[in-house]
């Protein structure tokens, strides 16, 4: 009787004592926080294709997964997307959709790289992006197609759409920088930045460049 009784009280603080355990043994865990963002150009006006990213302050960043894959397709002779913005060490990939052959070309010094000619249908290598930078990419055929990868140290990003919102998801509580970038900036002018506190009260982080986007390049008349 006596034994029953002991493993019934075992039982019945066994969930308390784990509780205990937790709560004094271990660190708390982080919270995770979605901050969203709105970009503007000087006139108010959205803009789209801004990146944005975060860096944590005075903690380290999470390890890097396994190698992620994007993908820059040639597509009704321009680039698809025009802006990509990905982690360091991410493969990107150029397949050519188009009935044309492509030449694809960066001299960025984050990532000098060529595919020489190449037709329809053809997915080459990937290139592997291993430095943090702006990288412009070229086809040496078309001279209005061209796109923009901004590869980054961090894993939390994200780019706006046509009406100049995102967000950034999974962001631990805590304190960060954050930095936006549009492709008119190139490597010449420094992003943007804000320092803001991360938690489930975090405001809306609004973003007013001093400049009007200029147009993409469009597609020559001729094809």
């Amino acid at each position: 009787m006596k034994n029953l009784l002991s493993s019934i009280s075992a039982r019945k603080l066994g969930p308390l004592m784990l509780a205990c355990t937790l709560a004094t043994g271990l660190p708390s865990l982080a919270l995770a926080a979605k901050v969203s963002v709105q970009a503007v150009d000087k006139n108010g006006a959205a803009m789209a294709d801004v990146v944005v990213y975060a860096t944590p302050i005075g903690t380290p960043l999470p390890p890097a997964g396994k190698a992620e894959t994007a993908t820059i397709s040639q597509s009704d002779m321009q680039f698809s997307p025009y802006v990509t913005v990905i982690r360091v060490g991410t493969q990107v990939k150029f397949p050519n959709y188009d009935k044309m052959e492509h030449h694809v070309k960066s001299f960025s010094a984050a990532k000098e790289f060529e595919i020489k000619t190449y037709e329809r249908g053809v997915v080459p290598p990937p290139v592997m992006f291993d430095k943090p930078g702006i990288v412009i990419v070229y086809c040496l055929l078309h001279n209005w197609m061209r796109a923009y990868v901004l590869a980054v140290d961090t894993p939390y990003f994200a780019k706006t759409e046509q009406a100049g919102t995102t967000s950034l998801d999974q962001l631990p509580d805590g304190n960060y920088e954050i930095r936006a970038w549009h492709p008119n900036m190139g490597s010449v002018k420094q992003p943007l930045v804000q320092t803001i506190k991360v938690s489930d009260q975090t405001p809306p982080v609004k973003w007013q460049f001093d400049f009007v986007p200029i147009p993409r390049k469009a597609k020559a008349a001729s094809y």
